[in-house]
């Protein structure tokens, strides 16, 4: 077990909320071992003690590890060197090199936003987030979680769930357990033609993913910027109109937004 709490105390400092350090070894070595780090470029976002930096390096070819806690940074840059880089750095911020792969234990209040950055550069991942949300990730097409989050990790990876931790696995412990998520890289086995006009498409309907298509369409109009008269016009000829939107997979939505793209 990994004695976060010494060490943190040792740096005067408090865990703060989203602040969840993996103590435990075997899942800092489950997670390595799934990430296929050997000898690879690596990007580590939120290495926080470096339990995870420690046992990417050496088996790396190098690791880029950003953390935006000043402190911790600081504490990380004494304790690492050579192969591996601290950069005290907003991972949203932050300009990523080139990498073949992401392993990380994500910071809670961020997974989602990282998730899409992860995928806008296709880099393949394998990350530790929230249970709820790596289980929206998977979800199929009906099922009741499945939504907005599930399209997007979809659009850009294929998901895959492999184990989950237990939150005593944590210093302090989360009030949720958490799992590890792998994402391949693959946006372009959807043959989606124009990615923000995509997105768009899914944030209007999934505002009603309960209606059908025809319905949902109208009544997100303002989303997509068209008159009520013109949403109307439109309904009836849209692709999978009959279909509640919640059915709706990467491709059916991909061709609705084609179809609203050419018409409007």
């Amino acid at each position: 077990m990994i004695d976060a709490r010494e060490k943190l105390d040792e740096l005067g400092l408090k865990p703060v909320r989203g602040q969840n350090f993996l103590t435990s070894e075997t899942s800092v070595k489950a997670l390595v071992e799934a990430g296929e780090v050997e000898n690879k470029k690596v990007l580590e976002i939120g290495p926080g003690l470096g339990a995870i930096t420690k046992e990417l390096e050496g088996r790396a070819e190098k690791v880029y590890a950003v953390e935006k806690d000043t402190v911790l940074s600081q504490y990380l840059k004494r304790n690492f060197d050579g192969d591996v880089e601290i950069i005290n750095e907003n991972i949203l911020e932050y300009d990523i090199p080139e990498v073949d792969r992401c392993v990380s234990n994500l910071p809670f209040q961020i997974s989602s936003e990282v998730i899409e950055l992860l995928g806008r550069k296709q880099i393949q991942s394998t990350l530790i987030l929230q249970k709820e949300l790596a289980e929206k990730a998977v979800r199929d097409p009906g099922e009741s979680d499945y939504g907005r989050f599930t399209l997007m990790v979809n659009y850009f990876f294929v998901p895959v769930k492999l184990q989950d931790i237990s939150s005593e696995s944590y210093y302090p412990e989360p009030e949720v357990d958490t799992s590890v998520l792998k994402l391949y890289p693959n946006k372009d086995r959807h043959g989606v033609e124009n990615r923000e006009q995509f997105f768009e498409m899914v944030k209007a309907l999934f505002t009603h993913k309960r209606k059908k298509v025809r319905n949902a369409f109208v009544d997100s109009r303002h989303i997509l910027e068209i008159s009520k008269e013109d949403a109307k016009q439109l309904r009836d000829s849209l692709p999978h109109s009959e279909i509640r939107v919640i059915n709706l997979d990467v491709r059916k939505v991909a061709d609705i937004a084609e179809f609203f793209s050419d018409e409007h």
